[in-house]
């Protein structure tokens, strides 16, 4: 597990800085396929690798309900959104999350967000959908 984690950090920390990117998180789906895991992240406190939060919850959660991605521009007036305490997240102002789905199963969710609002275009959605294919590759095998 802690080669594991050393690389899906290793994975988000480079894919932030391919991006130009403020935060990279990848938050992993639970076997009942209901609670999400924060397992990786470069640009959030360290402290919150772990929370869990409901698939009900937040744009990451709209992201793992209904497979697909979602770019918001200003996150905290969307009424979906929702803070992990701790993560100092608020002061992020883009949100990217995509859906890390293989062989039709539902793995997890990576996330982008940025301090300056800013609108993503499909050629960073493109880019963020091929860095997950490297993260599911890993997030696959151990599940």
């Amino acid at each position: 597990m802690r080669s594991e984690s050393y690389y899906l950090n290793t994975i988000v920390k480079t894919l932030g800085n391919e991006l130009d990117i403020d935060v990279c998180s990848l938050y992993t789906l639970n076997p009942n396929g209901d609670q999400l895991e924060l397992v990786a992240t470069n640009g959030l406190s360290q402290s919150v690798i772990g929370a869990r939060m409901s698939t009900k919850q937040g744009l990451t959660g709209v992201v793992a309900r209904t497979r697909r991605s979602l770019s918001v521009k200003n996150p905290e007036t969307h009424p979906n959104y929702y803070h992990i305490q701790g993560s100092g997240e608020e002061k992020y102002q883009s949100y990217l999350g995509i859906p890390l789905i293989k062989d039709m199963r539902m793995f997890g969710v990576l996330v982008v967000q940025t301090i300056r609002p800013k609108l993503f275009f499909m050629k960073e959605v493109k880019m963020l959908h091929e860095a997950g294919y490297r993260v599911l590759d890993v997030i696959a095998e151990t599940a």
